[in-house]
């Protein structure tokens, strides 16, 4: 593998650009993709026309990927409240024990399965499907769309972080919609696939948890 040093240049595509353009690799502050916090000090290559980061180095993954899950100590986000409602209904039909304690268990361990089955692919169109399906009962019951917003908030564990940076990575979406689209996938799982081996699981965590 070829490392590079703070001096050197090359070429890559610049999205800003629209065109090939020359770099120099320079330590920068970089902003993370959702704009939630940032790896500092990095080694990237640099647009030399417009100075924006148009390339990363290998040897500097690393230390991007241990900033994020350092960031990601906590996962706050405001959602609609239908989303929160779906979840805790989800969690309800798994079993009757399960509180709105548990969301943290059940969104871990979608986060989990989702990035080691590296299947994270579906979920932009499993949330839209679920997105329609919601206007369509809206609109079947003569309701205008509900304003209301709730707050989730969840201290997470190294192994959280991971698999929640493993998804921000492959999706690239904001943690507000990868949280709904994990949503998304959970209600499409419990109730309308009524998957028995997702369920046995939940299940399973629920009696160890409580």
């Amino acid at each position: 593998m070829q490392i590079f040093f703070e001096g050197d240049t090359g070429k890559a595509l610049c999205e800003r650009c629209q065109a090939l353009v020359d770099i120099r690799y320079q330590r920068r502050d970089v902003p993370f993709s959702d704009g939630q916090g940032e790896a500092r000090d990095i080694l990237v290559g640099v647009c030399t026309g417009c100075d924006s980061v148009v390339a990363v180095p290998p040897q500097s993954t690393p230390a991007i990927r241990e900033a994020r899950r350092q960031q990601l100590k906590s996962i706050e986000a405001r959602l609609p409240a239908v989303y929160l409602d779906v979840l805790d209904a989800a969690m309800h039909a798994v079993s009757n024990d399960a509180g709105a304690n548990l969301r943290k268990l059940f969104l871990g361990y979608y986060f989990h399965a989702l990035a080691q089955a590296e299947d994270a692919a579906g979920l932009q169109a499993v949330h839209e499907a679920f997105a329609r399906s919601l206007d369509e009962q809206l609109r079947q019951r003569d309701l205008a769309a509900p304003a209301a917003t709730r707050r989730l908030s969840m201290k997470i564990n190294a192994h959280v972080a991971q698999d929640f940076l493993a998804l921000l990575q492959a999706t690239r979406m904001s943690q507000t919609e990868l949280l709904k689209s994990v949503i998304a996938r959970i209600q499409a799982d419990v109730f309308e696939a009524r998957d028995p081996a997702v369920i046995g699981d939940l299940q399973r965590l629920v009696h160890l948890a409580v």
